[in-house]
Formats: structure tokens, sequence, C-alpha cells
């Protein structure tokens, strides 16, 4: 099995986060933090990647990677009560949150 077959879909949020919130953000959506925590219980994800702009130190990008769009989809569906409070947690960190799309690797 080749590596894009391992890890051929992403979902993509771009983040605006408040001035005091950036180190909190920083570490609740990266990799020690508690989204990748509570992916990490799937054999399905891939890993998560956050990126800041260059630009402006407020922007980031977040890159979630799992097996497959079905994989992502059953995880959310089985943990969705989690999920929602835990995103519900986190919206004091940040100004907006937009899902830019759903993605596949293209080999």
């Amino acid at each position: 099995m080749t590596t894009a077959s391992k890890t051929n879909y992403s979902v993509i949020w771009k983040y605006k986060v408040k001035y005091d919130s950036t180190d909190q953000f920083e570490f609740e959506y990266g990799p020690n933090g508690t989204w990748n925590k509570l992916f990490s219980q799937s054999k399905n994800y891939k890993g998560s990647f956050l990126h800041k702009s260059e630009d402006d130190s407020q922007t980031y990008i977040l890159i979630d990677t799992w097996v497959s769009k079905q994989a992502y989809e059953d995880f959310i569906n089985e943990n969705q009560k989690v999920y929602n409070e835990i995103s519900a947690g986190f919206e004091i960190l940040y100004l907006t949150e937009k899902k830019v799309g759903s993605f596949n690797l293209v080999s």
C-alpha cells in the first residue's frame, strides 16, 4: 500500500484566532491537543497539520487527514456528542472558523 492510499482524504479549516488566545489555540489544535487526542482514537486518522499565516499572525489553516471520507464521517457520527462539546468549548479561542472544504489526494 502506498502512502497516497493511506492518507487520501483531508478536511481543511481556516481560523481567525483572538490575539490573546494564540498559545492556547496552537496547543489545543496542535499535535498534543484535545482534537488530536480525540481523533487518535481512530486507526483511520492520519494526523492534523496546523499552519500559521506568514502575512497575518492570527490566521491559521488546519488540515485533518483521514484514510477516507467514510472513515471520517463514521468517526464524527459515532463521536458527535463529544465532538460538539469540544467544538463549543473552544469557540472562545477564535473570531471565525470556516470549513474551506474536503479534499481527496490526487495520486
